[in-house]
């Protein structure tokens, strides 16, 4: 039996976070990673799927990588800037093949891969912690 199920019933008020990543290995690391941290993870594999996951279900804050096959993580940033439900959702963009002096889209933070995970969790509750209200 799976430990997956209980831990998400055990934290059903746990801040959500959308990784966007089309290597089923790096989601299912930051899955089990942001799990055992007391996170809700959603998954999605390109750009495109992750943007229509977060139109029926807006995440808390979303960690996408860059490279990725439909719509890549710029053009995921751009359309999640230009949607009115999204655009104050904070954006974490990551890749190892770009630097950020090579982009110009709105994300809130960029890291290089790989990003040690303590870093990538530092980030994420500085984010969504700026953004809690009372």
């Amino acid at each position: 039996m799976s430990d997956q199920p209980a831990l998400m019933e055990s934290n059903p008020d746990g801040k959500v976070i959308l990784v966007v990543d089309d290597e089923f290995d790096v989601l299912s690391a930051y899955t089990m990673l942001f799990e055992f941290r007391g996170f809700r993870v959603r998954t999605a594999g390109n750009g495109a799927e992750a943007l229509a996951l977060a139109r029926r279900a807006p995440p808390d804050i979303v960690v996408s990588d860059y490279m990725m096959p439909i719509m890549n993580g710029a053009e995921l940033c751009v359309a999640w800037r230009d949607d009115p439900a999204l655009r104050d959702i904070p954006f974490i963009l990551a890749s190892a093949g770009i630097l950020p002096r090579d982009l110009r889209p709105p994300y809130d933070l960029f890291f290089r891969k790989p990003v040690p995970f303590d870093t990538l969790l530092a980030a994420i509750h500085q984010l969504t912690d700026r953004d809690a209200r009372p």
